[in-house]
């Protein structure tokens, strides 16, 4: 398998002398302003439902969380204003609603919770080298416009290796003796339109945490990323930077070869 990535040339391995790896919550905070991170990547949402009753009052607005007497003109234009006022609310399009009654719903929703106690890894992404003229146009119209220098890697066993050889140096010369890594790898899956499926409390397990980064909104697939991700802990570190720069050796910088787009 062949994959390939686009740099900023002074970021670049052969400039740089090795890689900066980003914490998946920067990749997040980039949002949809540089064409890269998903604002929705990595969330946290649990699955839940009640009920609520609400008549509507001509031009009043008022908060989902508040019980309401308002009156409306149709049940249907009622249904319409609920769905639209909560789903601004909490910041979730993705609102389930079954009419029980004359203005009176159950609600089902995947509420977004506070994930900046669960941490994230660190994250190396690459992509899918494009064999057509038309494949590579796709990716480059899906990625930042300010990579001018391309690479292509195809021995991954390789990479992952180098990769972590650098990140147990970068703890040794922090002085972090006691850690523990874990690592993970595959292919982005551009699985949900607007917001991540929910799951039950009970049900977030280790391997949500870290598959949560591993999937985006179907609008960014012609990304087609592959990513490496560790994580890493230590008790003598409470919180890890945002970046760090990790050395690679003259085998690890070998396995990024120059590469040009197809014609």
């Amino acid at each position: 398998m062949r994959l390939i990535r686009g740099w900023e040339r002074q970021y670049a391995p052969d400039t740089a002398r090795g890689l900066r790896l980003s914490r998946a919550s920067l990749y997040r905070a980039i949002g949809e302003e540089e064409g890269l991170g998903d604002r929705r990547e990595g969330e946290v949402r649990i699955s839940n439902e009640g009920e609520t009753r609400i008549t509507w009052k001509p031009n009043e607005v008022i908060s989902a969380r508040m019980s309401r007497e308002i009156s409306e003109r149709d049940a249907e234009g009622s249904r319409r204003r609920l769905q639209e006022l909560l789903a601004a609310e909490y910041d979730d399009p993705e609102l389930e609603l079954e009419t029980l009654g004359v203005d009176h719903w159950k609600i089902r929703q995947n509420t977004k919770i506070e994930d900046s106690e669960l941490g994230g890894p660190y994250l190396f992404c690459l992509a899918c080298e494009p064999s057509t003229k038309a494949a590579w146009e796709r990716l480059r119209a899906a990625l930042p416009g300010r990579y001018d220098t391309w690479t292509v890697t195809d021995e991954l066993d390789a990479l992952n290796f180098e990769i972590e050889c650098g990140i147990k140096r970068w703890l040794a010369l922090n002085q972090i003796t006691r850690h523990r890594i874990e690592r993970f790898r595959g292919w982005v899956q551009y699985s949900y339109d607007s917001a991540p499926p929910g799951i039950q409390l009970d049900q977030l397990g280790s391997s949500d945490l870290i598959s949560r980064w591993f999937r985006k909104r179907r609008k960014y697939e012609d990304q087609q990323e592959y990513r490496f991700a560790w994580n890493l802990m230590s008790p003598e570190l409470e919180d890890m930077p945002e970046i760090i720069d990790v050395e690679l050796t003259r085998t690890g910088l070998g396995l990024f070869k120059p590469w040009s787009p197809p014609k």
